[in-house]
């Protein structure tokens, strides 16, 4: 079994959920704060997009041929309307006449990498972590019109944090900014929780489908000079900071219409929206620092793919049915795996827009 330990949910969170998308540096040229605090523009008022709910189709399945055989891939996206039910049968269906199901792509570690007694004595310092080095608070690291926007927004999505003085404010800027984007997108009537994966796994223990792990496993260098210096170093992690405090602002209304579109199978809909998030930034505040190089995690994003499109090769070559999941900024990305696929001399089919 696997086991992804709270250890590295913490401290090394790339190394567990860093994608094959990872983008561009982060640029930093932020100032810390100033004492005073300039208050937020008014919002500018916009009508609400109504959030569907009960049954819903979900997206349709992209078809990948070599001759005779195919691999039909489902989209994932988050987040979704919160009371929508995925109408997942003709899915099921296609599980059951699978021969092989090839698990998400990412990147992870086991209990059996780190060592029990390694992970039992880490873990103190890797929880503490998630807090700024020298007691700083969010007030003394981000610019302050951001900060008073923060407040704002801690205000209206995280009624448990109401004053300055607690934990969430002595997070550092990405721990602090991820708890508010997910506040807010309960608040707005979404979740982060997609229905995709479970179905899948669900359906193939049922009708006994194999799953086969796309999961790279990176050898891990100086583990504890990794912990120790995350611990006292600050992350560039202003911009992820700023970037979701932006989108919370501003990007509502449009997740709500893309969780809509997801929902309802509108493909169209879904690439004609804006994705203007804050992946790429906070990605990039973990994949950059000094830590992950003490690490000696590099060019992870690069090994998922390949170790992606190494497995459908293979599935492609023995299977006629076989089956796979992947995120909607990737399946529909000009350059990403599905290109790669297609530059290989696949066939690619793309579900009809409902």
């Amino acid at each position: 079994m696997r086991i992804i330990s709270n250890f590295f949910i913490c401290c090394i969170g790339a190394v567990v959920t860093l994608t094959a998308h990872a983008q561009a540096a982060l640029t930093t040229g932020t100032t810390p704060a100033a004492a005073t605090l300039t208050a937020p523009a008014p919002a500018t008022t916009v009508l609400e997009t109504v959030l569907v709910s009960g049954e819903q189709p979900g997206p349709g399945m992209w078809k990948v041929s070599k001759g005779d055989n195919v691999l039909w891939i489902v989209g994932i996206q988050t987040p979704i309307p919160k009371n929508m039910t995925w109408r997942a049968k003709k899915v099921e269906a296609t599980v059951a006449k699978s021969q092989e199901i090839i698990g998400q792509p990412g990147a992870g570690v086991t209990l059996k990498q780190i060592g029990y007694f390694s992970a039992l004595t880490l873990l103190p310092s890797a929880m503490e972590s998630v807090k700024n080095p020298e007691g700083a608070v969010l007030r003394d690291l981000v610019p302050a019109d951001f900060y008073a926007r923060w407040v704002a927004l801690r205000s209206k999505y995280i009624g448990e944090y109401q004053d300055d003085d607690n934990d969430l404010e002595r997070s550092r800027p990405m721990f602090a900014a991820g708890k508010l984007y997910q506040k807010a997108i309960e608040k707005s009537g979404m979740t982060l929780s997609s229905p995709v994966s479970k179905v899948i796994t669900e359906a193939a223990k049922k009708y006994n489908v194999k799953i086969t792990s796309v999961t790279v496993e990176p050898p891990l260098g100086d583990l504890r000079g990794a912990v120790k210096e995350l611990k006292n170093t600050r992350l560039a992690d202003v911009e992820c900071f700023t970037k979701t405090i932006e989108r919370i602002e501003t990007d509502l209304q449009t997740m709500r219409a893309r969780a809509n579109a997801w929902a309802t199978g509108d493909i169209n809909a879904i690439r004609a929206l804006p994705l203007n998030d804050q992946r790429a930034a906070c990605e990039a505040a973990v994949r950059d620092a000094n830590f992950m190089k003490t690490l000696g995690v590099q060019n992870i994003a690069a090994q998922i793919e390949a170790a992606w499109i190494n497995a459908v090769d293979a599935a492609l070559a023995k299977n006629a049915v076989t089956m796979a999941s992947l995120s909607m900024r990737t399946l529909l990305e000009p350059d990403g795996y599905l290109a790669k696929l297609k530059a290989k001399g696949y066939v690619i089919e793309e579900p009809a827009s409902d």
